[in-house]
């Protein structure tokens, strides 16, 4: 009988400004141990191969490592973001889910992104407006963070173990169509807009576009459909420059 993990090969761990290699070298562990699809590091500085090799006990070998310059770099080709946080909730935050059924959630053959902060302060504002929701890890409230390669573990375990009948089914959420590299063009197209037009009055651009993030997470939009929606705001631009020309 084969009680092994099965094998997560759509799930990429990606790690936020990780610090210490040996915290890198822990997580390549983890993935490997748990049949994930690849660590991806966001990182300025490639670590020492040699520390990865020995900090990951030759996991290194088993599993992709790669590194980007910039978390968009990272995600530009996973259909589904995850991010790990413990942080109390604030306006306009990803919606959390738990992490145990966490594999029963998954849409089948998408390839997801699973995000892991830097080790002392885990993910920033700008690093969870990126995700779809947010995964959390229960803890005790005494001590309520996770060594980075531990979390890692964690997820990995739930993603592999076998769901028990008792727990009950858990609903799947429909497949987020479009990449977040899309994703991520049509925000910042909008951010670029509103800006523009001074639109919303008394508000920044920027909490603007976190509130149309969560309300088109929910909308789970293809990218057809984000074109058409791209299409609106690039059109309320036209007019906007119309009318100032008018009253000029």
């Amino acid at each position: 009988m084969n009680d092994h993990p099965i094998p997560n090969p759509d799930v990429h761990v990606v790690l936020c400004s990780p610090e210490d290699p040996r915290n890198i070298g822990a997580a390549i562990r983890a993935v490997a141990n748990h049949g994930l699809g690849s660590l991806r590091m966001v990182r300025a500085e490639p670590p020492d191969p040699e520390d990865l090799f020995h900090f990951s006990a030759g996991g290194a070998l088993a599993v992709p490592v790669a590194r980007f310059a910039t978390l968009d770099e990272a995600i530009a080709d996973c259909r589904l973001v995850l991010g790990t946080s413990r942080r109390p909730r604030t306006p306009n935050a990803p919606q959390v889910w738990p992490a145990a059924g966490l594999r029963a959630r998954l849409p089948a053959d998408t390839r997801v992104a699973l995000l892991f902060g830097t080790e002392r302060t885990g993910l920033t504002r700008e690093e969870l407006d990126r995700c779809d929701a947010v995964v959390a890890v229960p803890t005790e409230d005494r001590m309520p963070s996770l060594n980075l390669s531990h979390a890692v573990a964690c997820l990995g375990y739930e993603l592999g173990r076998p769901e028990r009948a008792e727990s009950g089914p858990v609903a799947a959420v429909e497949r987020p169509r479009a990449t977040a590299a899309a994703r991520e063009a049509f925000f910042a197209r909008v951010g670029e807009i509103v800006a523009e037009l001074g639109y919303p009055p008394g508000r920044t651009p920027e909490v603007f576009v976190r509130k149309l993030r969560r309300v088109l997470e929910r909308a789970n939009l293809s990218q057809p459909e984000l074109g058409v929606l791209a299409g609106v705001f690039v059109e309320m631009q036209r007019l906007g420059r119309l009318t100032r020309r008018r009253d000029d």
